[in-house]
């Protein structure tokens, strides 16, 4: 039988097989496999792009419930501070991070709300960025920016 420790070594971390796969591929396959892996790779950064979307989405709701409950959105400049006014009530746990692991970006005076995920690269103000403004998106990377 194994123990824990054997177990936990045998399986890596998914990451680890995706960058295997992303340099095996279009070194074993040439060509084929780059396109190939460049495909996969693409197909990941868009699953992202939908989870994040989608967690904006519930993120805009809670806050439109608490808009109107409250008069207006909760103040700050961090999700963190927003979460400690939305949950449990608008908002069942706390959401802080998008789907690349990056913190969303949160300013709120009141009156109006914007909510970014700096996307894929991590940095503020290019094009992969999603952005929430009261509730709609004002900017969704385009394909090409993945």
């Amino acid at each position: 039988m194994r123990d824990a420790a054997e177990s936990t070594w045998m399986w890596p971390a998914a990451g680890f097989w995706l960058g295997l796969v992303s340099f095996l591929l279009p070194v074993g396959c040439g060509r084929a496999g780059e396109q190939a892996a460049g495909e996969v790779l693409h197909s990941l950064d868009q699953g992202k792009v939908v989870g994040t979307k989608s967690t904006m989405e519930a993120l805009g709701r809670a806050l439109a419930a608490y808009s109107v409950d409250r008069g207006g959105y909760p103040q700050g400049t961090s999700l963190q501070q927003a979460s400690a006014a939305l949950v449990p009530v608008f908002l069942p746990s706390a959401v802080t991070v998008d789907a690349w692991g990056n913190n969303f970006v949160y300013e709120s005076a009141g009156p109006s709300f914007t909510l970014t995920s700096l996307g894929a690269d991590g940095r503020a103000g290019t094009a992969d960025d999603l952005v929430m403004t009261d509730g709609h998106f004002t900017q969704l990377p385009s394909p090409g920016a993945l």
